[in-house]
């Protein structure tokens, strides 16, 4: 479409959206001066995901701006529409390829009914998932300018609220609506593709006293990682990551008690804690938008490679593939994380542990795909450089190859730096020409002094 055409299907999209909003003011959702508009917006706007993924329409300086188009002829339902966004607390809407006419409906139902005004965006998102709007999201008009870091750690920390709620929900007798997981995995999605590292490197963060609702976060983005460097398509990848998220969902049905008990359990209790992948089944099947491969992955995710998990799958049962990409990601994460009965490993040793349990409790290919994309020195990975200086890895190599991203973290007398320091491996040494700085191996981070992980994050973020 050239530029006259897409000028002229904008103003459409826009004109519909207001006209829908300003005859709900007169009469019921189901009315045709309501519904119309609607239909023929979603029509408008196919045309554009030709060639690309979403559509972002803003408000700036007074004026409507749909793909960096302005439109300047406001009618009256238009200028009702875009006092409703400004009301409401958003400069920026997405239209995401895949859109459905129920979502705008949605939408301009929720713009119409949401009478608060000056929203923060997360709540806004919030309450778009709740209504079950799944393919328009809203941010904020300068999140283009945010680093890639500090927009990981908004996704991460929405995700962490979302499985926060749902858990809380079960637990409460409510059912989830699974709409708010599904937004938070696309979310994380987008972020894994754009910034692999800085999302991997959140999983560092390890909060000994939320470690299920930190845990679920944690394997439903190294599982994201996972199926994106298997070249799987957006809807397996938000299958997984939904799974991921809710995996352990079904553990809200055990005793607190029982879930936090520090010592070993008895043979009874773990009875009890098998329960929960069939547990989570049956919670996942009473929510919305759960993809039925999902609540499957979720029933499986602890059956091992080899079969002989819980629950016992019968002979002829074919186990879903995605089911051992979630058991990767859980071990990995389980395993680099602190607990009353276990050290936390560095992510170089959970990887070393993992590959004894490949083709056991683990799928042997998937270990060996986790080891090779995460890298010799996976993010996180505290090293001694020839400088004697200790650093940490906050980046993996270009394409594999070459060597990782390190910030400095100790000098070379083992005093801590008052902020981690970026440094390039590949900086010569002027007087030999070699690399000035080179790994010589990894450190095991309790020989040094502790170091806060917002100081790794900073580093990641530099």
């Amino acid at each position: 479409m050239d530029r006259r055409q897409m000028e002229s299907a904008i103003a459409g999209v826009v004109r519909c959206l207001g006209a829908s909003l300003k005859n709900l003011g007169l009469y019921p959702a189901t009315h045709p001066l309501v519904r119309t508009p609607v239909e023929k917006c979603h029509l408008e706007l196919a045309p554009f995901f030709a060639d690309r993924s979403e559509l972002v329409l803003t408000v700036s300086d007074g004026t409507l701006v749909l793909e960096g188009v302005p439109i300047f002829q406001l009618t009256s339902s238009l200028e009702l529409f875009m006092a409703r966004l400004g009301a409401i607390g958003l400069p920026a809407v997405i239209f995401e390829r895949g859109v459905s006419v129920e979502d705008i409906e949605l939408f301009v139902r929720f713009l119409h009914e949401t009478k608060e005004q000056g929203l923060p965006i997360p709540e806004i998102t919030s309450r778009l998932a709740r209504w079950g709007v799944t393919h328009i999201r809203v941010t904020a008009a300068d999140a283009e300018e945010k680093d890639d870091f500090t927009l990981a750690r908004e996704v991460y920390g929405n995700a962490l609220n979302v499985v926060v709620r749902a858990l809380k929900d079960v637990r409460n007798g409510k059912i989830p609506d699974g709409a708010e997981s599904d937004r938070a995995v696309r979310e994380m999605s987008g972020m894994v593709s754009q910034n692999r590292d800085a999302m991997l490197a959140l999983t560092l963060i390890k909060n000994f006293d939320e470690y299920t609702y930190n845990h679920s976060v944690n394997v439903s983005v190294l599982s994201l990682a996972v199926a994106e460097t298997l070249g799987l398509s957006e809807t397996e990848r938000i299958g997984i990551g939904v799974a991921g998220l809710l995996h352990d969902v079904g553990k809200t049905q055990v005793a607190l008690d029982l879930i936090r008990k520090p010592g070993t359990l008895t043979v009874e209790e773990f009875e009890e804690i098998k329960k929960h992948p069939e547990e989570g089944y049956a919670i996942l099947g009473k929510m919305t938008h759960i993809q039925e491969t999902t609540r499957a992955v979720v029933r499986e995710h602890h059956m091992r490679f080899d079969r002989t998990g819980y629950p016992r799958p019968e002979p002829e049962h074919r186990m879903n593939p995605h089911s051992h990409v979630i058991a990767v990601a859980d071990c990995f994460d389980a395993l680099t994380t602190m607990r009353s009965y276990q050290k936390a490993r560095t992510p170089q040793q959970a990887l070393d542990i993992m590959k004894k349990l490949a083709g056991k409790s683990l799928d042997p290919d998937l270990v060996e795909l986790m080891d090779r994309s995460l890298g010799v020195y996976p993010v996180g990975t505290m090293v001694r450089l020839n400088t004697m200086e200790v650093g940490v890895v906050t980046g993996t190599p270009d394409a594999g190859k070459g060597e990782p991203k390190v910030a400095i973290l100790f000098d070379r007398s083992g005093n801590p730096l008052a902020v981690p320091q970026g440094v390039d491996l590949k900086e010569p040494d002027p007087s030999s020409g070699r690399p000035r700085r080179m790994i010589l191996g990894t450190v095991n981070p309790l020989m040094h002094p502790p170091v806060s992980m917002s100081g790794i994050l900073q580093a990641v973020s530099a």
